[in-house]
């Protein structure tokens, strides 16, 4: 199934599948199943405001409006949002891809982010960190700081659990929010956790169990680290956990 791009004209989205890929001021994405996700109005929401940070200034109710009415209520997909440098306001409907719920991570070879609390611009860059990391035998590249420590992921982040806490990484970490964070950190209070934050480098988490969280796959397991840490894995917990994410999806309405 090929991919749809639409442009605002100002009234309606219209096809704009063949024009070049413009750069991005801000895209947001998510998975959609059958007409549904998870906190939708979430992903709206964070569209909106990060769109008012970089500038853009006149109302997208309607273009919000617009996009949850072209949004397909059957199968599975991948749509973003997007903010261009040319201030268009565009829709991507994509198919969702293969999904996972284990994965491999390595460390990032540099930080090329120029705007890491804004999802869009760098993602050509941190295609390169992904395509770097698939080369030592990783799914995702996880970028550090100067102590090394755990900052953000290219397209996930990390939530990781010792006894009976939850933890993230603190609010300083310059990283972009993430709605998928939330929620399982949601779901980790209902399910009786304590939530923390902490400062911690790949090999402080040796023995943890660590998950990588996106809007995409929601939760996988973390299985192991190039030329890192060994990990816990408890499948049964994983499996609890996704369970309960997969009940948060819910109809995007329009």
């Amino acid at each position: 199934m090929a991919s749809t791009r639409y442009r605002w004209n100002g009234s309606e989205l219209v096809d704009n599948s063949t024009s070049f890929d413009v750069p991005l001021y801000v895209g947001d994405s998510f998975l959609l199943r059958e007409g549904m996700a998870v906190d939708y109005p979430g992903h709206l929401a964070r569209f909106e405001r990060m769109a008012d940070e970089q500038g853009l200034k006149r109302p997208i109710d309607d273009f919000l409006a617009a996009v949850t009415g072209a949004l397909p209520r059957s199968g599975a997909h991948f749509p973003r949002i997007d903010l261009t440098s040319r201030g268009e306001l565009e829709l991507r409907v994509r198919p969702a891809p293969s999904l996972g719920r284990t994965v491999v991570l390595s460390t990032a070879a540099s930080d090329p982010r120029t705007e890491p609390r804004t999802k869009g611009p760098d993602i050509p860059a941190l295609q390169e960190l992904r395509d770097a990391a698939a080369k030592m035998g990783a799914d995702e590249p996880i970028i550090v700081d100067a102590q090394g420590r755990i900052i953000d992921g290219e397209t996930t982040c990390l939530d990781w659990i010792r006894q009976n806490n939850h933890y993230k990484q603190p609010d300083e970490a310059t990283r972009k929010e993430s709605i998928t964070v939330n929620a399982v950190q949601q779901l980790a209070r209902d399910a009786g956790y304590d939530i923390a934050t902490e400062w911690a480098t790949p090999a402080q988490l040796m023995g943890s169990q660590v998950w990588a969280l996106n809007a995409l796959h929601g939760i996988r397991g973390v299985t192991s680290w190039v030329g890192g840490p060994s990990f816990v894995l408890d499948e049964s917990l994983l499996a609890e956990f996704r369970a309960a994410y997969d009940r948060l999806f819910a109809p995007i309405g329009g």
